[in-house]
């Protein structure tokens, strides 16, 4: 009789996917669109199984996957040195707080270091840390763990080129904003105004003409995470003015976080910040939308990209709860914004769906299941149909989002939305 899992399956699909790049000389980098499945799916394997809840003198407490894998680290004797400074790296970075974050940080430090198969090692080949799993896991199971770390030895030949310090969101959520490093010419006066909110320096304003304004380098919106090569995460207003201070006339360097994609889509860990500056979320996203579909060229791919063409609408925030109840009015009030509907291929997984552009198979919008609540359509308009998603696991999140979307028939959009409510009920964890 064989032994099979339906994430292993679709692990098998990611690594190939990755393995084809890794031939053609080419590394996995973090846009590329088979990496956020290949990581939900790494954490679901990790999670499945695990024996979560331990004593302790507080009572029963949880733990997550990154608790053994730091045991490991410092109890394990002759591991490769690789491991552990992956380990000790996750453990001391400031932009990470939660056992979820840490483990989200290990598995991409594991990816580029080529070591995540050390620790599955450990259980699969020795039995060290014995009774972590239960029998219904893949890493527990005696022939599953051996197809898995068979699995996480080909992950070691892949070249993966991930920017590891673009850690500030894992907490909440695997979906990564876009990341970039700037070095701006000295002068009196950046033209940046900051919003400091839960540790983060967020722009809340850039003069036009200044030299942050340039080319759009720096945005309202925006997070900068580093300043002069001295991280500022969790710094007061007043540190940073006396950082500015001490470098006058040195050129500025600068590492951000960016509030929106190249679509316009505002960062959704961003969201939640932006709200509490007072800032404008809605005007915000309909400005950078309005400015991304204006450099648009529609340039379609040759051959298909897979998964379901729909067309994307746009998306709601509807408040602090993620009920179905709220999807009959956000759909109504996305379909009468008029907005621009945008041609993109919605891929379903085992784990979680994307949204990806047509054009040029840039991921727009990526939600694990268990950050999905609920999903539905109207009676009265049934081609169009949409679920609702938090900025973090939905058992968790206190801001959820409407995403719309119209399909080619009423049949599609049943069948879209069958998928979407088996997946999220069949998912869910919680965290």
């Amino acid at each position: 009789m064989s032994i099979s899992d339906p994430l292993i399956k679709e692990l098998k699909g990611y690594i190939l996917e990755a393995t084809k790049l890794s031939s053609l000389n080419e590394a996995v980098v973090d846009t590329q669109p088979c990496l956020l499945p290949l990581c939900l799916v790494l954490e679901a394997i990790f999670r499945k199984g695990l024996n979560n809840m331990v004593h302790s003198a507080f009572g029963l407490t949880k733990r997550d996957y990154w608790i053994w894998l730091e045991k490991t680290a410092q109890s394990a004797t002759g591991l490769q040195n690789g491991y552990k400074e992956a380990v000790e790296s996750v453990a001391n970075n400031p932009c990470v707080s939660s056992m979820q974050g840490r483990g989200r940080l290990f598995i991409r430090h594991a990816l580029k270091h080529k070591c995540l198969h050390i620790p599955i090692e450990i259980i699969v080949r020795t039995k060290g840390q014995e009774g972590i799993y239960d029998a219904d896991s893949i890493i527990g199971n005696e022939i599953l763990g051996e197809i898995f770390l068979s699995l996480l030895y080909q992950c070691s030949h892949i070249n993966f080129e991930l920017q590891l310090d673009n850690a500030s969101f894992l907490d909440d959520t695997w979906q990564l904003p876009g990341y970039h490093e700037y070095e701006l010419v000295p002068c009196m006066d950046l033209g940046v105004y900051l919003g400091h909110v839960s540790g983060r320096a967020v722009v809340v304003r850039v003069e036009e003409g200044s030299v942050a304004a340039e080319d759009n380098k720096i945005e309202v919106g925006d997070i900068i995470t580093e300043m002069f090569g001295t991280c500022i995460h969790g710094w007061r207003r007043g540190r940073v003015s006396s950082l500015l201070r001490q470098k006058r006339g040195l050129p500025i360097t600068l590492r951000v976080i960016k509030g929106h994609d190249s679509t316009g889509l505002v960062f959704p860990g961003v969201v939640p910040l932006l709200r509490r500056l007072q800032v404008d979320v809605t005007q915000l996203q309909e400005k950078y939308q309005g400015e991304a579909l204006a450099e648009t060229t529609e340039t379609p791919l040759i051959g298909s990209i897979g998964g379901q063409s729909v067309e994307y609408l746009g998306s709601l925030s509807v408040g602090e709860t993620g009920d179905v109840t709220h999807i009959e009015h956000a759909v109504a009030a996305v379909v009468s914004q008029d907005r621009q509907a945008v041609s993109v291929a919605l891929v379903t997984g085992e784990i979680g769906v994307q949204t990806l552009l047509r054009t040029n198979r840039k991921i727009i919008l990526s939600h694990s299941y268990t950050e999905i609540s609920s999903c539905g359509r109207r009676n009265d308009m049934p081609e169009y149909f949409a679920y609702i998603a938090g900025d973090t696991s939905c058992t968790i999140s206190s801001h959820f989002t409407c995403f719309v979307f119209r399909a080619p028939s009423v049949e599609q959009s049943r069948d879209i939305l069958l998928t979407l409510a088996d997946g999220f009920h069949r998912t869910h964890w919680a965290v």
